[in-house]
């Protein structure tokens, strides 16, 4: 039930449950809106629910009152598989949990009782696989940890404008990040007052975006294959030598990991999409991880840089995969600036396997005549396919969005 406004929600919800005549409820999904009257017993709901066996739950307390803490059976409930929590609600777990079958939780932009409350409901869910979280600064914890030994999908994002983002849907746009206040954050030198800890030796999937925290900490995770790395501040190299072993990464490249890109080497990845800040330097760091990642096979570029100016420094030596490995680039909103003139034409003459070379140009260049200057670019895999529009699709990990 999605509310309307109505006063009769609470009636509706009760009756319905109290018709549900079936033993076990498979899933209750309720969302209440601005309107609805503040004084509803949501937790009587949730009560019904556990003791119906229910399977699903997914609350999400858009009205106006204050966070809502729910009764102690929902941390305590057997059958429960997936739980989603969203908006109004204080997770308050102040006593021993116990979650058997929990394998998905969202916690989307809820408050926190205390750090003990986090630690507690995770550790309460042994065979947890699936942790999404989405955060605002005002949540109450200082420090975010997440240690989950059966965790294998972790998505977690922090915002500083809790209106930025959908709950239903986080997708890794340029547009998420507010360049000022990244920039503001960089510039930040006061003492680390949050952190981020992760410590789920069995993650496979990574999805990290954080503009809160001043450090982020893998402890260990050694099974990584796909990251999505948008924005975590002062990352280290101990924090890029902890993706060492991803088959699949998304990088969006900061100031502070430029030091780091020389030192990581990548033995295991294949696809590498390469998002850079658009005030970093990045060609240098870039010719970096093609020199670490010997099998890379897919190279995406997606650049806007304004008008910082890069130059071009050929490296003295080529990087392994363009000689054995690199089938396909794709090379997003290029510009036709010298230097990615000059990076482009390294790399065609170069990539010796090159099977499809994929590049989408900005609308405001002279499209005729950046066409003519890329056909005319000596190709070394001459049977390699040049494809050249104004759109392109988002493509990583065999998915596809516009």
């Amino acid at each position: 039930f999605k509310d309307d406004g109505s006063e009769s929600v609470g009636w509706f919800i009760e009756n319905s449950l109290q018709l549900h005549k079936a033993p076990k409820l498979d899933c209750l999904i309720v969302e209440v809106g601005p309107r609805c009257p503040v004084d509803l017993d949501v937790g009587k709901w949730v009560e019904n629910a556990v003791n119906r066996g229910v399977l699903g739950l997914d609350f999400n307390l858009l009205w106006n009152a204050e966070p809502t803490s729910f009764p102690k059976c929902l941390y305590t409930c057997d059958t429960l598989v997936e739980l989603i929590l969203s908006n109004q609600i204080l997770v308050d777990v102040s006593f021993q949990a116990r979650l058997p079958s929990l394998l998905r939780l969202d916690l989307n932009y809820v408050v926190y009782k205390d750090e003990d409350s986090l630690v507690r409901l995770l550790s309460s869910s042994p065979v947890l696989k699936w942790l999404k979280v989405i955060r605002h600064e005002n949540d109450n914890l200082k420090n975010f940890t997440v240690k989950v030994s059966s965790l294998k999908k972790l998505v977690y994002y922090g915002t500083r404008q809790k209106n930025e983002v959908e709950v239903d849907e986080v997708d890794f746009d340029e547009d998420v990040v507010d360049e000022d206040v990244v920039d503001e954050v960089e510039d930040d030198d006061d003492d680390l007052t949050k952190s981020l800890v992760i410590d789920s030796p069995a993650l496979t999937e990574l999805d990290l975006t954080d503009e809160l925290v001043d450090y982020c900490l893998i402890e260990n995770m050694p099974c990584i294959d796909v990251a999505y790395i948008f924005y975590t501040h002062n990352p280290d190299d101990k924090f890029l030598r902890s993706l060492s072993s991803v088959i699949h990464l998304l990088l969006y490249l900061t100031k502070p990991m430029v030091a780091c890109c020389n030192a990581i080497k990548f033995p295991r990845l294949i696809e590498l999409y390469f998002f850079p800040n658009n005030l970093v330097d990045w060609l240098d760091p870039l010719m970096f991880l093609l020199q670490n990642s010997p099998k890379l096979e897919t190279l995406t570029i997606q650049n806007d840089s304004r008008d910082l100016p890069l130059s071009w420094n050929q490296p003295s030596s080529i990087p392994g995969c363009l000689l054995s490995h690199l089938e396909i680039l794709r090379w997003k909103d290029y510009r036709g600036r010298q230097y990615e003139k000059q990076l482009l034409d390294y790399i065609l003459a170069n990539s010796k396997c090159l099977k499809t070379v994929e590049i989408s140009l900005l609308p405001t260049c002279n499209l005729e005549e950046t066409r003519q200057e890329l056909e005319s670019m000596p190709r070394i895999s001459t049977s390699s396919q040049l494809l050249i529009s104004t759109q392109m699709e988002w493509r990583f990990n065999g998915m596809t969005l516009s």
